[in-house]
């Protein structure tokens, strides 16, 4: 007889359970469209005459086909309704996200009391929207007000002990805000609002939060559960295959051999971590405790190595094809399909690393740190070789389903597919019941704390449209439109930064653009233009101190103050400051290369979210690419301070002029600047080859 497991031991193994029956839900959610193609090809085949019938007898053999019964039954009772993929999700994330929440074995009580209240909260709420769905007027008895209070409780305490006091503190603000508006006086401008009672706006926050699919159940937790979820079960599976370990290994050996090369082995294994997560605080924990030793072992201060990663980390959000949540985000608020916003993210992702290496590259220079030797650079073995094809084959079955038939979910369960056959083809390790159920609970685990902090953000965004906040706010923009483009721009970044500071990128984006809502389309230039622009400096935020997320959590691994990490990662991150007005005032950045879309046989793109890509040209790609270049070069070694050699303080102020000249929209400035740039850097070299000639 087995003795029974120790508490602890018992409730993780149940957390563990949950997790993976969560992952597998959102595979089979993912899985709806491949399963219904299937469904509709079994029958199709079995069935003598099918192609020549006509649509509708096609849809009378569908229906009435036991399979395609069967199918259909399954499809309306539990892959389609409302208060499923939404409340579900919600539903298995909180019981896990409580299950593990507190360790001391006095709370087990606390955290089992959480994940049942969890469920029959929820379980009120789906059964409510499952009246709705039939047709029901929604309405709110008593009931409804103690489950939406709960609900809401559960949810900040959650987010408070995950995600900590800052997006807490955020939410409260909002619904304090929101029944005390009507006593704000006059001269509070657009933060005074409306008369109602506080009976009255309790009445309307649970009508629309909690009764229909608003607040907590709003359009960011629609997003993840029909979108995201699904790649973060992708990533879960190639990390726990061991990859991770492989992609370090690839990063080390095509940098080891540059200048400084341990950090950018950080940089590059970061990139390539961010095809996979686009997660910033999740690459720095998963790659810093390996790349963050190394960077200072080589000779970088503690600060240094750590924001390295830091700002590595943090391009992950823009890199496609992942590109993290707010890629999604931008195609359910601006309507356009996601395959043009990654195909737009290309250049400025690329952009970015460029200008994070030549940070690193001209502070190895000033430190007189070279390249990684040769026994610190890892071989690949054939068997590591072949090994890449782990990250080919996935990626490439990925990005094929969302360019050639776009399909986020089909795309992400297709790329699944194709990344648990090749990690179990190419992982001999990984060929275990313990290693695939590990990969599981991991994904299971982290769509839960992703769920719980996007459904506070739901709330958040909820209150900010629902207190009619975000229209006064949109008429105001819509004032300061008027204005030069250049400030409005500067406006926007300034309020993504500041609201960004302690909140994901995802939370920055849903407040920044929600709260704008029809003032951020008076701005004048394309939406997709826009909307990235917020999407890059909701992003930066994460390395803008004094609160600097990413620096924050790389940090304590490189030992060194959160403070100065974040400032050292601001400036190596500096290029992502610049590359958002870069592609504003330089369109072709974003638009040029949609033109493969035509090479794959499709018409022109065309959407009312996009300029008109005819109107921007390869001269003008290849000009602002050779623009940037330069530019990061000379912004780069003004920073560090050194070149060749060390730089005078004037020649230091020179270059960072000429850098910013070089990006400007008009030529007669940005040709003559470039010249002028050139020109520096090349009189520096000169004048250290003659130094070095004279020494010897």
């Amino acid at each position: 007889m087995t003795e029974p497991l120790p508490p602890d031991r018992a409730d993780k193994r149940i957390a563990d359970l949950v997790a993976v029956a969560f992952a597998l839900i959102i595979v089979l959610y993912a899985a709806s469209g491949p399963l219904s193609e299937f469904v509709r090809w079994v029958i199709a085949n079995a069935t003598d005459g099918f192609d020549e019938m006509s649509r509708r007898d096609q849809r009378l053999v569908l229906r009435e086909h036991w399979l395609g019964a069967a199918h259909r039954s399954f499809e309306q009772g539990f892959l389609l309704p409302t208060g499923l993929i939404i409340g579900l999700p919600i539903t298995l994330s909180f019981v896990v996200s409580a299950l593990t929440l507190h360790k001391r074995p006095g709370l087990r009580r606390v955290n089992w009391g959480m994940a049942v209240l969890s469920v029959a909260v929820f379980a009120a709420w789906i059964a409510k929207i499952f009246v709705s769905d039939a047709g029901m007027v929604p309405s709110v008895s008593g009931v409804d007000y103690v489950a939406f209070l709960l609900a809401m409780v559960l949810t900040l305490y959650l987010t408070y002990r995950m995600y900590g006091g800052f997006i807490v503190g955020f939410s409260i603000f909002w619904i304090v805000y929101f029944f005390a508006r009507g006593w704000l006086p006059e001269w509070a401008g657009i933060l005074a609002g409306s008369e109602a009672t506080i009976a009255q706006n309790l009445r309307t926050m649970v009508l629309n939060f909690w009764a229909q699919t608003g607040g907590m159940f709003g359009q960011p937790v629609q997003v993840v559960t029909g979108n995201v979820l699904i790649f973060i079960v992708f990533g879960a599976i190639l990390m726990g295959s061991g990859a991770g370990d492989l992609l370090m290994k690839i990063a080390n050996r095509l940098t080891g051999g540059l200048t400084g090369g341990a950090a950018h082995a950080a940089v590059a294994s970061s990139a390539l971590f961010g095809t996979l997560s686009g997660a910033a605080i999740s690459n720095v924990v998963s790659t810093g405790v390996m790349t963050i030793p190394v960077i200072k072992k080589s000779g970088f201060k503690p600060a240094f190595s750590g924001a390295v990663e830091a700002a590595a980390s943090t391009g992950g959000q823009i890199m496609p094809p992942v590109m993290g949540v707010v890629a999604f985000f931008v195609a359910g608020q601006i309507g356009l399909e996601y395959r043009y916003i990654v195909v737009a993210a290309v250049i400025p992702a690329i952009f970015y690393y460029l200008g994070t290496f030549l940070a690193v590259y001209f502070e190895a220079r000033r430190l007189g740190i070279g390249a990684l030797p040769d026994d610190a650079r890892p071989q690949l073995t054939r068997g590591e070789w072949v090994q890449t094809l782990v990250f080919l084959v996935p990626l490439g079955v990925l990005s094929y389903f969302l360019f050639v038939q776009p399909s986020v979910p089909k795309a992400g369960f297709y790329g699944l597919v194709a990344a648990l056959c090749s990690t179990l083809a190419l992982f001999p390790d990984f060929r275990s019941r313990e290693k695939v159920w590990g990969a599981f609970v991991q994904a299971g685990r982290m769509a839960a704390s992703i769920v719980v902090i996007v459904t506070a953000i739901g709330l958040i965004v909820g209150l900010i449209q629902t207190s009619g906040f975000a229209g006064r706010l949109s008429l105001l923009l819509a004032q300061v439109a008027d204005g030069p483009l250049f400030m409005v721009l500067l406006i926007v970044a300034f309020g993504a930064i500041v609201l960004g500071m302690g909140l994901p990128p995802g939370a920055t984006y849903f407040i920044i653009v929600i709260a704008l809502s029809s003032g951020i389309d008076t701005v004048g230039i394309a939406p997709l233009t826009l909307h990235l622009f917020v999407v890059f400096f909701a992003m930066m935020s994460t390395v803008t101190p004094p609160v600097a997320l990413a620096a924050f959590a790389a940090a304590p691994i490189a030992g060194a103050d959160p403070v100065r990490t974040g400032f050292e990662a601001a400036k190596i991150a500096l290029a992502g400051f610049l590359i958002p007005f870069v592609f504003v005032y330089h369109p072709a950045v974003l638009y040029k290369l949609q033109v493969v879309f035509e090479w794959f046989g499709e018409g022109a793109a065309g959407s009312r979210a996009m300029i008109d890509i005819a109107t921007v040209s390869w001269a003008d790609l290849g000009w602002i690419i050779i623009a940037f270049t330069l530019a990061m070069w000379l912004i780069a070694s003004a920073l560090a301070g050194f070149d060749r050699a060390r730089l005078s303080a004037t020649e230091r102020l020179a270059r960072v002029a000429l850098g910013l000249a070089c990006l400007w929209p008009q030529m007669i400035i940005a040709g003559p600047a470039a010249l002028a740039g050139l020109a520096l850097i090349i009189r520096e070299r000169a004048a250290q080859r003659k130094t070095v000639e004279a020494m010897t």
